[in-house]
């Protein structure tokens, strides 16, 4: 089935705009860290500049690699299989520290947690979605 044209130019509208928004939030959180008072300094402009940053590294991706992602049922397979094994190992990881806080082997504070499982979930979605990739097909 033929994709239209107007299909294709909403999408990169809709991409270009989500970079357009991550410059601007950036922008904002350098303009409160530079010109705002002390209060606005700490947590709302580091929370802009990190969220613009994502807007802008993720979309600029989006953009350049335009041609290279064609999804059909395989790959939409392939992509969940790997979503629900990182989250089966997150889950996993949670059951080991909830044990090794209980049995007082390790007791990691929250932040250092919230690091801990969002890049276990992230890399361990790559990294199962890869694998699955390179076997070709899951079943």
């Amino acid at each position: 089935m033929k994709e239209t044209s107007t299909d294709k130019s909403g999408s990169q509208t809709w991409i270009t705009g989500l970079f357009v928004a991550g410059i601007l939030v950036f922008g904002a959180g350098l303009l409160m860290l530079i010109l705002g008072p002390a209060s606005l300094q700490g947590g709302v402009s580091l929370s802009c500049i990190s969220a613009g940053s994502v807007l802008m590294i993720i979309s600029a991706f989006r953009l350049s690699g335009k041609g290279r992602y064609q999804q059909d049922e395989r790959t939409r397979k392939i992509g969940a299989y790997g979503l629900s094994w990182s989250w089966f190992l997150t889950f996993i990881a949670l059951f080991a520290i909830f044990w090794l806080n209980v049995l007082g082997l390790f007791t990691p504070d929250v932040s250092t947690l919230a690091v801990f499982l969002i890049l276990l979930m992230g890399v361990s979605a790559k990294g199962f979605q890869w694998w699955f990739f390179r076997k070709g097909d899951v079943g």
